[in-house]
């Protein structure tokens, strides 16, 4: 009796582990999340005081991955992580020098970059940004 409790016990278990394994709240990107962020967003940059336009498209190389062309107003693309409605950009050299990085959340219309950075060898920027007013 004992056995085929402790096998009931290991099967029931191992059923409850399996059924935790499935993709909820697109946190598994199959590239469907990354649609929402894809367009052309105004920026608003909170360090510069400027507004300008940026791009972001789908990364043909990476379902999870998207291009945003300008980011930081540096006329330079880099590649940023979708995972549901975050946005990440791990430290990246894009060019004539700068290194960029950042990370943000989308919530409705609005994409909110909590921190970003770009540097080059004289200066660090730290700043924030959001960006709205997506047009496909």
């Amino acid at each position: 009796m004992k056995k085929i409790l402790l096998v009931l016990g290991i099967i029931g278990s191992s059923i409850l582990f399996m059924e935790s394994c499935t993709k909820e709240d697109g946190i598994l990107n199959d590239g469907e999340s990354r649609d929402v962020f894809i367009g052309s967003w105004t920026a608003t940059d909170e360090c510069s005081k400027q507004t300008y336009g940026v791009d972001i498209e789908a990364d043909e190389e990476n379902s999870s991955q998207v291009l945003v062309m300008n980011f930081a107003n540096l006329g330079k693309t880099a590649t940023a992580v979708i995972a549901g409605n975050s946005i990440y950009i791990e430290s990246q050299d894009v060019g004539n020098g700068y290194t960029v990085s950042g990370n943000g959340k989308l919530n409705g219309a609005i994409i909110s970059w909590t921190k970003y950075t770009y540097e080059t060898d004289a200066e660090l920027i730290e700043c924030s940004a959001t960006y709205s007013n997506k047009v496909k």
